[in-house]
């Protein structure tokens, strides 16, 4: 009886786990704006109150503030994405040429060691299929445009949650009457903003150090569009896993075609895996350190689960969902022992005594 009981009960989670999962996949255009807007406001929910206490402003004009400068930052952001693509595509022409004449100078190198490549790529077929195909550049660019819609919907979201999260407290004191109860569901609350708000905060200030130390890399090697590529490693650099290889390889392929020394290109590589120890290894323990307390094989299923999902912000979105999944499972009774599985191991104690 005892082992159809586990049975069925386990049965039931993988049924409700696949339910969830659907729903995750079928409501996504609404629950990604919604996600992000949860998180958002878990993080700023402290700062709002800070500033209600510390002013006589009513607290819906306060939002309405704050809402507006995240939306200047966003739209800054993306304003900064259009010109710098616009440029890199009014130049598609002539990268096409710098194109051709790489490849031809690769292929003659390569004839000259004993490897015969045939050489069939000449200027005109780059320039006529940049040509042909430049209304692509322009479509990525354009996509920044069809976000808008949700960067609204968040913001909606956002302030309704903030103006309303008042309520929260309100729910819990006449939903739950045991006060030891009630304090561990505060308790999970609180944690779950600590988590997020000491995450992000961690988060925005590795990026910009990293975006920093890049873009002084590609201004000693002279590297076009220096701030651009700053950037855009920076931001990739919040996927962790996937977005600073992309992101190196992107660099690697333009300083390739942009650069006529192919030492160029193996000094910046160089430069940028030293930049990435850096960030590996000083910046994000000093920053992020064990903030959400949770190990790396969690946050990379974290990852491929969530870019499976939800794409790019799913990417990103799952890592602090999961360490708040792990502040539930912590003070939860009957699932604490699951919370052992995002932590980290254990140090020995050999260890603890040398440090």
């Amino acid at each position: 009886m005892h082992t159809e009981s586990t049975l069925i009960k386990n049965t039931h989670k993988l049924i409700a786990a696949t339910i969830i999962v659907i729903i995750l996949i079928v409501g996504k255009s609404f629950l990604i704006p919604l996600a992000w807007s949860l998180l958002i406001g878990l993080a700023s929910y402290q700062l709002i109150e800070k500033i209600k206490e510390k002013t006589i402003l009513p607290a819906g004009l306060i939002i309405l503030f704050y809402l507006l400068f995240i939306i200047s930052i966003i739209s800054l952001f993306i304003y900064f994405f259009y010109i710098e693509l616009s440029h890199i595509g009014s130049n598609l022409p002539e990268l096409g040429s710098k194109i051709s004449s790489t490849l031809h100078v690769f292929s003659q190198q390569l004839g000259e060691n004993g490897i015969h490549v045939p050489d069939h790529i000449d200027k005109g077929f780059i320039n006529d299929w940049v040509g042909n195909h430049s209304d692509t550049m322009f479509a990525f660019i354009s996509a920044f445009g069809s976000q808008i819609e949700h960067i609204i919907l968040i913001m909606l979201y956002l302030f309704f949650l903030l103006y309303y999260g008042d309520l929260v407290p309100q729910f819990v004191q006449s939903k739950i009457k045991d006060e030891e109860k009630r304090a561990k569901v505060r308790e999970k609350i609180f944690g779950s903003m600590e988590v997020i708000k000491s995450y992000f905060l961690g988060l925005l200030i590795l990026a910009l150090l990293t975006g920093v130390l890049d873009f002084f890399v590609f201004l000693i090697f002279g590297l076009e569009y220096a701030l651009f590529f700053a950037v855009f490693l920076a931001v990739l650099n919040l996927i962790p896993f996937v977005g600073n290889p992309v992101g190196m390889l992107v660099v690697a392929l333009f300083t390739l075609v942009t650069k006529d020394s192919i030492w160029s290109l193996v000094m910046v590589i160089a430069a940028l895996w030293v930049v990435n120890l850096i960030h590996e290894n000083v910046l994000r323990p000093w920053l992020l350190g064990d903030k959400l307390k949770i190990n790396a094989f969690v946050v990379f299923i974290s990852v491929i689960f969530g870019g499976m999902i939800w794409g790019i912000s799913g990417m990103i979105l799952f890592i602090p969902i999961a360490g708040i999944i792990k502040v539930i499972l912590s003070h939860s009774d009957t699932n604490a022992h699951y919370a052992i599985l995002f932590s980290e191991k254990e140090k020995k104690k050999s260890e603890k005594k040398k440090k």
